[in-house]
């Protein structure tokens, strides 16, 4: 039987590795006495999935936003949660008769139709807007995954491509690349592109941030069933990933779960090494600091 202590603290970097999960434990906005934007606390909103709160203010903060493609892509994602989409259709066309040069505000239409399964209508309206605004990644995305709807695969391919090139740290649009080679039945493609970017010197942080996050829920799900080899592999398929591309963060995690996975397989000696080499990028790592075992 697992002891408790191991199994307390691989669950605890489980949970840290998967990120915050959007709970109504959420802190408050004001909580702490943190002063955050106006937009900071309407993402707090969102996140805590009080919806009506959170497009309170984002129709508060749009004037002040430069690029608010985000802002109404949450708002239409707070709509559709509420079943008020016809409420966001009316906003969104009475806010675009003033503002009929903005991409974002045709971006955010064609994200509606997007949501309601208009494919053909949100292609439209996304093209739009990457004609105001070629630099519109969010656009060029969402064509991209409504194309996807209909087998149009290499125009896909093209659109998420261009949506990637406007903004190369923006991994929801890698997953999209990831998600459309899957479609077409080849999904070895997508690594297959970052082990050439690796060869041509040019590392593809995306794809491997992508790649990496597979290999974690991988991990989990090898764990879940007993498979410790299983998780071990890929947590160290995930830790040479995150070496290559140079994300230190990612790498902690990694190293610390695999000093945790190797200590419960029996190998407590190697177990150790990982322990110490969390410890030697992050002294203060509490949790590894607790794990090393003095020396004799």
């Amino acid at each position: 039987m697992k002891s408790y202590p191991t199994i307390y603290y691989f669950l605890v970097f489980l949970l840290l590795m998967l990120g915050p999960v959007n709970t109504e434990a959420q802190p408050h906005p004001d909580a702490g006495g943190i002063q955050l934007s106006a937009k900071a606390k309407a993402d707090v909103f969102f996140a805590q999935k009080k919806f009506k709160e959170a497009l309170e203010i984002y129709k508060s903060v749009l004037a002040d936003v430069t690029k608010p493609g985000y802002v109404f892509r949450n708002m239409v994602k707070a709509w559709d949660a509420m079943g008020a989409l016809d409420q966001a259709e009316k906003f969104l066309s009475e806010y675009r008769q003033s503002h009929e040069k903005s991409s974002a505000i045709w971006y955010a239409l064609g994200y509606l139709q997007y949501i309601k399964n208009e494919d053909s209508k949100a292609s439209e309206l996304f093209k739009r807007a990457t004609e105001l605004d070629p630099q519109n990644g969010l656009a060029w995305n969402n064509w991209a995954a409504s194309l996807v709807n209909g087998k149009h695969f290499q125009e896909a391919l093209a659109k998420v491509r261009t949506a990637i090139r406007s903004n190369p740290k923006e991994l929801m649009f890698f997953f999209n690349l990831k998600k459309i080679f899957e479609q077409m039945g080849e999904e070895q493609r997508f690594e297959e592109e970052y082990e050439s970017s690796l060869k041509e010197g040019m590392v593809s942080w995306g794809h491997g941030k992508v790649l990496a996050r597979s290999l974690r829920q991988k991990a989990f799900r090898n764990y879940d069933k007993g498979d410790l080899a299983g998780a071990i592999t890929s947590f160290k398929k995930m830790l040479k990933i995150y070496q290559q591309i140079d994300d230190v963060n990612g790498q902690v995690p990694a190293l610390f779960s695999l000093g945790i996975l190797y200590e419960e397989s029996g190998n407590v000696q190697k177990g150790q090494e990982f322990f110490k080499r969390v410890l030697s990028i992050n002294p203060n790592h509490i949790q590894a600091r607790e794990k090393v075992r003095p020396e004799n």
